[in-house]
């Protein structure tokens, strides 16, 4: 029994039952609540959001789209608007403002196929550089947009003709330490793991980890940490079945993995 309380406890603060399958949940920053994304059974989009008070959520906000929301993110937007965006069944990439749901404040169409994954960089007060949005699809393609600019996405990266489409299963920002740096991460299915240079437009490296990359890929801790890619970057941990690369990284002199 002690040997069982001396291992990392997780203990289930509140507990919510829903009637349409979860897929996506974040925090709305700087508050007590959070945004539960999903899908209902006719496959129409679920968005609500909770706040916690006194030991339970109660929920402040409910909203029925047109297509199943995949995932969402607050990373590229600023901490007094808070606005969510969101990828969708439809290939859809839409932002909202959560004050006033009924239509989306930008929208786009991302992808022909689902939005497996999103994140976003610049908003928050975190980092450096123009808030900005990536999404990865079944397609194979990883796309980074800018919310300044509709329909087209300022960089695409996606298989040359005639090479196979894996699918990207996710996506994360990191090396944004200024105005000019910034990088892109992707998973995909077949265990590839890709990292973009946004500022050279280039492709900095690549590994494959045997089995598919479905979440918890992150560049560092914080996206706005300068790091450099070293010749012995292909370490590799292998965490819950899944193959995530360790980067190493240099900051502030301190070099860790």
């Amino acid at each position: 029994m002690v040997e069982a309380l001396d291992k990392p406890q997780i203990i289930a603060h509140i507990e919510k039952s829903v009637n349409y399958t979860l897929f996506d949940v974040k925090w709305l920053p700087c508050s007590a609540k959070l945004v539960v994304l999903g899908s209902h059974p006719k496959d129409t989009g679920a968005l609500q959001l909770y706040e916690v008070s006194k030991g339970e959520l109660k929920q402040v906000l409910e909203s029925e789209k047109r297509h199943s929301f995949k995932c969402g993110t607050f990373g590229a937007s600023s901490l007094h608007k808070r606005r969510l965006a969101t990828g969708d069944f439809g290939g859809r990439l839409n932002i909202w403002d959560l004050e006033h749901i009924a239509a989306p404040v930008y929208s786009a169409k991302a992808h022909d196929v689902i939005v497996n994954a999103i994140d976003g960089c610049g908003g928050l007060g975190i980092g450096g550089g123009a808030p900005e949005l990536v999404t990865g699809s079944r397609d194979g393609s990883v796309k980074v947009w800018d919310p300044r600019q509709k329909d087209f996405p300022v960089a695409c990266m996606e298989p040359a003709e005639g090479e196979s489409k894996r699918d990207c299963w996710t996506v994360a920002f990191g090396n944004s330490f200024s105005d000019t740096e910034r990088c892109v991460c992707a998973g995909y299915d077949n265990g590839d793991i890709k990292l973009f240079d946004l500022r050279t437009m280039s492709l900095r490296w690549e590994t494959n980890a045997k089995n598919g990359v479905s979440s918890n890929l992150a560049l560092h801790h914080r996206r706005d940490l300068y790091y450099d890619v070293m010749g012995d970057i292909s370490t590799l941990e292998k965490i819950h079945g899944n193959m995530l690369a360790c980067f190493k990284i240099l900051h502030e002199s301190t070099k860790t993995c």
